[in-house]
């Protein structure tokens, strides 16, 4: 039976990590561990865990908030460091189902342990798609290995870090997440760059739940004030991957930034000015952005 270790990255969201903790406890595949790396959280966190006193649940507090990017980079670093086949990445609001892991593992023997990555259909609360989960399918690539349909297995390009299933083997050639990307793409980034080791797929039969707020995804035309600096990262990293896509995604993404700049000024209700400068400072950013890829040594089985 391949050893599992689920990495959860939480931040002051308690009352969600209860639940998702509990959902991980009660899974139907028993060779799990479950890893909180915790971003130093101020909510009582800490406590929770360490009261539950259960020896198949590790904690490490980073110290530091170091973002999703950073929590995931040090999650997949440990699992790396440890005797572990898969990682099993999700955010704290994630709530997966008693078979979840069950049928991502059944996919991974179908595909006879030759993937990088197997993400979860994702849910919101009310059954629907969680939008903003959507993973992404490159042009025909799908079709040219619609031999695991009838698996249930999609051919995926990328994926969030909403339940995805890491083989480890090829995390140990790919590199960890980019820590420096803080927040957004950074999952995105990883899994594309999995993909060229090996190909990465959705496993439809496993489902989780995700107890987002909303079934919409913000931008910086509508997010809320109190989050327009935050998207910073997202100009940032989004250059920082097209500038890794080649001169074609360049181009796109600049028309993107002149776009976007247009559609502040026509749509946003609010800080239009603010939303402009925070996504040109990103932008700029993002040529300059050029974070070195850490690999880790993976720890003999």
């Amino acid at each position: 039976m391949k050893k599992v270790v689920a990495v959860v990255v939480t931040y002051n969201r308690l009352l969600l990590l209860k639940e998702n903790v509990d959902a991980l406890l009660n899974q139907s595949y028993k060779s799990l561990d479950i890893m909180i790396i915790d971003n130093a959280s101020s909510d009582g966190t800490e406590e929770y865990i360490k009261g539950l006193k259960n020896k198949n649940i590790i904690y490490i507090n980073t110290g530091k908030n170091l973002g999703g990017a950073g929590g995931f980079s040090f999650g997949v670093k440990e699992a790396l460091k440890r005797k572990y086949d898969y990682a099993w990445l999700m955010d704290d609001d994630t709530i997966p189902y008693k078979d979840s892991l069950d049928k991502l593992v059944d996919g991974a023997n179908v595909l006879k342990d030759k993937f990088s990555f197997l993400n979860s259909y994702v849910e919101w609360t009310d059954g629907n798609p969680c939008y903003m989960n959507e993973p992404r399918i490159k042009n025909s690539e799908w079709f040219k290995n619609s031999k695991y349909l009838k698996n249930n297995l999609l051919n995926v390009l990328s994926c969030t870090f909403v339940s995805v299933l890491v083989n480890l083997d090829i995390a140990e050639k790919a590199g960890i997440p980019i820590k420096e990307m803080f927040i957004y793409g950074d999952d995105h980034e990883y899994t594309e760059r999995l993909n060229r080791y090996e190909k990465g797929y959705m496993a439809f039969e496993s489902r989780v739940l995700h107890k987002m707020k909303v079934n919409s995804g913000f931008d910086i035309i509508n997010v809320p004030a109190e989050r327009i600096s935050r998207y910073y990262y997202d100009a940032r990293n989004r250059f920082y991957r097209a500038k890794k896509s080649g001169a074609r995604e360049v181009i796109i993404n600049i028309l993107w930034y002149t776009y976007i700049k247009f559609k502040i000024l026509f749509s946003s209700k609010d800080h239009r000015l603010k939303r402009i400068w925070v996504t040109i400072k990103g932008f700029y950013a993002g040529i300059f952005f050029n974070p070195k890829i850490e690999y880790v040594k993976r720890l003999s089985k």
